[in-house]
């Protein structure tokens, strides 16, 4: 007969630290009371830097100023406008995880000068780029940790808007949603971030539409730093402010140039090589007119304006495809997203494909594909 075998306790790991002792203690005394009463939640007090030591959250804050071309830009009109713009060149700095850029290693958080200069990064560096933004613009802002839909354990990012709403912005994918959006992803929220101070959540619930968002409530957020254990007046391990460089506009006209042919190319030698495929200059025509336009939308779409632009070649045919967006990391994901759309199985002989690239600083690139198969109208 086996012995029976206890659960063993999840072991913490322990890594080296420029913190003070006590400040370190106190952090693990608060989560684990936290964690006790409220295991499923996401709290933290320490995170692990590429260097492989433990820093208090709270040094990961600090205004830093966007580049220059988003707080000018001329689509951005108003203070709106200006976060929305802000929020789209973070989400279109690539998405990779810390199991990829660091193999074998636990959750490693980056500084936002590292994020920028590797070009890649996870829903944390992210989520902290675009709170030191927001600061700068003058935002009442907050790193959200919580639970979302699909990504499990998750950084988000929480403003207090003018109208003393709350809005729930994904910095991954750039969008915000209110509060009191059912739909939004986020599913629940541990804690809050700041320069300042870590608040947990210690509401009963924790979906993000039934909390309320008063941090000077203490029965229904417990700060770290109170009275009895005031804020020591950590520094920040952000730089002073981010270097951004300028892309080369021919560098880019000749991306987008090599995109659209090896994606005709592919189009017609891999995926459809037994099939004559011919492309629709006036399709092309009106697709290249409108990528731009989709740009300045932040993705979200064009409506009515996208028909419209479109209304001449609707005429004739009847068009079945859509644009695809995503920050360009190489060929091969290009390759992928538009082999998912399935508009190369079409029976149809006639296709358009356009290619526009957006460029942002430091090579930070928005790539919009549209490609559709066209069926003339009888």
């Amino acid at each position: 007969m086996e012995p029976q075998l206890n659960v063993a306790e999840p072991v913490r790991e322990k890594f080296d630290s420029n913190e003070d002792e006590k400040l370190l203690l106190a952090g693990e005394n608060w989560q684990a009371t936290l964690e006790k009463k409220f295991s499923k939640r996401e709290y933290k007090t320490t995170v692990v830097d590429v260097n492989g030591k433990s820093v208090f959250i709270t040094r990961y804050f600090k205004s830093l100023k966007p580049p220059d071309q988003l707080l000018n830009d001329d689509g951005a009109s108003g203070p709106q406008a200006q976060s929305e713009t802000v929020a789209r060149f973070v989400s279109m700095i690539p998405f990779v995880s810390d199991s990829v850029v660091f193999p074998g290693l636990c959750d490693i958080w980056s500084t936002c000068d590292q994020f920028l200069q590797m070009l890649a990064g996870d829903e944390e560096e992210h989520a902290v780029l675009l709170v030191n933004y927001f600061m700068h613009i003058g935002k009442t802002v907050w790193l959200l940790l919580g639970t979302a839909i699909p990504e499990g354990a998750t950084a988000y990012v929480l403003t207090k808007e003018n109208t003393n709403e709350y809005w729930i912005w994904n910095p991954s994918s750039g969008e915000h949603y209110s509060s009191k959006d059912n739909y939004c992803p986020l599913q629940s929220v541990g804690c809050l971030v700041n320069n300042d101070n870590i608040w947990a959540n210690i509401q009963p619930n924790d979906q993000p539409a039934r909390i309320n968002y008063d941090l000077n409530n203490t029965s229904e957020w417990r700060p770290f730093f109170n009275k009895s254990f005031p804020n020591p007046g950590l520094s920040s391990i952000q730089p002073e402010s981010l270097i951004y460089i300028l892309n080369d506009p021919t560098v880019v006209t000749d991306l987008q140039d090599q995109i659209e042919r090896k994606v005709r190319q592919t189009f017609m030698e891999v995926w459809r090589p037994q099939s004559i495929t011919r492309w629709n200059r006036l399709c092309q025509q009106a697709f290249r007119a409108l990528l731009p336009k989709l740009e300045e939308t932040c993705g979200r779409g064009m409506g009515d304006e996208h028909m419209t632009e479109l209304e001449n070649v609707l005429r004739e045919y009847k068009l079945s495809g859509f644009p695809v967006n995503l920050p360009f990391t190489d060929m091969d994901d290009l390759l992928e997203a538009v082999y998912a759309t399935g508009v190369w199985e079409n029976s149809s002989s006639e296709f358009a494909l356009a290619v526009h690239i957006h460029p942002y600083p430091n090579l930070v690139l928005s790539v919009w594909i549209y490609v559709a198969s066209l069926v003339r109208k009888k």
